[in-house]
């Protein structure tokens, strides 16, 4: 079932949202490890198998990126829905693995996954086309947009989680007027999480091989803990504008 109706419009305080979204995970700390406990360790033992997997030059490495995407997409969206429906609906971890509302959110992302690679197909050809002077800008303008436009429709993500899909059009309209907002709290609600995660492979070279199984680990362990401060930013949002808002006159 689809809901799309819209709201009026809302401004939201960045300062604010971002601090909430951030406080959200802080302050449920040990709920989060609970719900994150088992998709990370499948999503990790998937990596390293990537890791692993023989073969080497540019076809090795895609096909190691491949496969943690696949582990990723697959194993980590189970947190992130678990999340969305914890700070939405106030569910904790219950029954099995898979949780309501996974299926409706993977083939959301899938949706918007199979966008954006042929966006980057399409731009990949412009960028072979001559002259380069001009299509390579071209092929970066592009690639900048689909970016953005990416994170226009974000909160089609809660809105799956909790089993009340919306197109990407209604997505786009419930965040008209807000997108830069949106913008600057996404980027500093997971830009730090960025970092840290560098900081730690990087750390992980000085080291002797046999501890990178150790930075690997922590790696992803930082970049669960960005994508629960992003979840929960979109969940804000989406609970603001879309659930809470006054139905329209």
């Amino acid at each position: 079932m689809s809901y799309s109706s819209l709201p009026g419009p809302h401004r939201f305080d960045v300062t604010d949202e971002t601090v909430d979204a951030y406080r959200a995970v802080f302050d449920n700390v040990q709920l989060v490890i609970e719900m994150a406990l088992l998709p990370f360790a499948m999503v990790l033992a998937i990596e390293l198998v990537a890791l692993i997997l023989p073969g080497g030059g540019i076809f090795g490495r895609l096909l190691a990126a491949l496969v943690s995407a696949v582990g990723m997409l697959i194993f980590g969206t189970i947190f992130v829905v678990r999340w969305h429906r914890f700070v939405l609906l106030g569910e904790a971890v219950a029954g099995g693995l898979v949780p309501p509302g996974w299926s409706t959110f993977l083939v959301t992302s899938l949706k918007l996954m199979a966008i954006i690679v042929v966006g980057w197909i399409i731009l990949g050809f412009v960028a072979l086309l001559p002259p380069h002077i001009l299509t390579m800008p071209l092929t970066a303008i592009g690639g900048i947009a689909l970016t953005l436009g990416s994170m226009r429709v974000s909160l089609i993500f809660p809105a799956a989680a909790i089993e009340r899909p919306i197109g990407f059009v209604t997505a786009s309209n419930l965040i008209a007027g807000n997108f830069w907002r949106l913008f600057v709290c996404l980027v500093m609600c997971y830009l730090p999480f960025v970092v840290a995660g560098y900081i730690v492979i990087r750390i992980g070279t000085i080291f002797p091989a046999l501890f990178w199984i150790v930075f690997q680990g922590l790696q992803l362990a930082v970049s669960f803990v960005g994508i629960a401060v992003v979840a929960a930013l979109l969940s804000h949002l989406y609970r603001e504008i879309a659930m809470e808002a006054p139905p329209a006159a």
